[in-house]
């Protein structure tokens, strides 16, 4: 499913203008990356909670009262509740080590995914990542990964999420979390020739709202017979 940007008056001219056009801004979970499943992830749990750090930390966070506020400012600042924690185990190396394992272990990049990304960047598109991830898993995933990042025009998150508490990060579905994406790669006059795709509806909604076409993502099949649609063209080498 799709949404074509307010900008088009019909998706006749949002084709003509996409066709040669358009930019992507893609989701990393789910989309670019997928769960390995219910097994891999009661593993890596175990693997993590076996960590005496671990429990350590668990207790400070529930009855320190510093621990809990720093770790609830991180979640409300945008930061998932897995990047908030690591920040607070940034005191325990190995058990840091361990939860960005975990973290990153427990997804697995897509392969038709990647041919679709490489077709998309033979057809001259830029390609971009609008993620709520955080730079730490991030950069995680870009160490294990390096050739599927390696297609992306820019490999840095672009909602810029940063590991100090914040009190003006903005992240999806927030439609501040699209304009900043949009000025940080140098697009913000042109938010009709951008394609997000995204697992979540009411982050596609969100990005909808804000200019953008937006491509709602439930698999790589889907998400090729709607840009066929939205491009107004077949993808091709």
């Amino acid at each position: 499913m799709f949404f074509v940007s307010k900008k088009f008056s019909s998706l006749d001219e949002a084709q003509q203008q996409l066709k040669n056009n358009a930019f992507f801004l893609f989701d990393i979970h789910q989309v670019l990356f997928h769960r390995k499943g219910l097994i891999p992830f009661i593993k890596g749990l175990k693997k993590v909670s076996a960590k005496t750090t671990m429990v350590k930390l668990t207790l400070q966070a529930l009855f320190n009262k510093t621990t809990f506020k720093n770790l609830c400012k991180l979640y409300r600042s945008g930061n998932l509740i897995t990047e908030a924690y690591l920040n607070t185990a940034t005191s325990y190396p190995a058990l840091h080590s361990e939860l960005l394992e975990f973290s990153n272990n427990i997804y697995s990049p897509d392969t038709e995914m990647l041919t679709l990304l490489q077709l998309l960047a033979q057809n001259n598109h830029q390609l971009y990542l609008l993620s709520n991830i955080g730079n730490q898993t991030l950069d995680r995933l870009k160490q294990d990964y390096p050739h599927y990042f390696a297609i992306l025009s820019d490999t840095n998150n672009t909602i810029n999420r940063r590991v100090e508490v914040s009190s003006d990060l903005v992240w999806k579905p927030q439609i501040d979390a699209f304009r900043q994406s949009l000025t940080t790669i140098d697009q913000q006059h042109t938010p009709h020739l951008a394609i997000f795709v995204d697992d979540k509806l009411k982050n596609v909604h969100a990005a909808h709202k804000a200019g953008l076409n937006a491509i709602h993502f439930s698999s790589t099949k889907q998400l090729k017979n709607d840009l066929t649609k939205l491009l107004g063209k077949e993808l091709s080498v």
